[in-house]
Formats: structure tokens, sequence, C-alpha cells
């Protein structure tokens, strides 16, 4: 059983690492392949919902989230934005 595969960790190869144990670069790079997977699923989501396909989704109860309706944010004690663009 494969355990540490939470929301703090990334997988490097076959190996499973903390993001806290993650040099600046590795993390940098981790960082960058997310927002860049993301960006590429809102704009995927964003084809899919126009049209017909969109319409008929809708119709069935489907609602694939796409960044302009979707907008995760938040803030810290400083009044900092916890999620970065």
């Amino acid at each position: 059983m494969k355990t540490g595969t939470g929301v703090n960790t990334v997988r490097i190869g076959d190996e499973v690492k903390h993001i806290t144990e993650l040099d600046d670069t590795t993390l940098s790079y981790e960082w960058s392949k997310l927002k860049t997977e993301n960006a590429d699923l809102y704009s995927y989501n964003r084809k899919v919902n126009q049209g017909w396909r969109g319409f008929i989704l809708r119709m069935i109860g489907v609602h694939l989230p796409d960044k302009e309706r979707v907008m995760i944010g938040g803030i810290n004690d400083r009044k900092d934005s916890v999620y970065p663009d």
C-alpha cells in the first residue's frame, strides 16, 4: 500500500515527496507544471462547454468548471493572496 499521495505531495519518478522537502528549483518547476495542467484543463472544458456538446451536457446536469465561472481565492492573515497567479 502506498501512502503519502496527499494534496501537499508530488511524485518525482517513483518517489513521493512532501513539498517542504523540495529545493526551490524543483518546487518552482512542479508549481509551474501544475499551473500549466490546470490552464490546459480549463481551456479544454471551455471548448467542451460551448456549442451543442455544452448544451447537451447542461441538459443532463453536467457542469465542467472553466476559469470564467470557477475561481479559487483566499487570503492569509497578512491579507496576501494564498493562490498567486
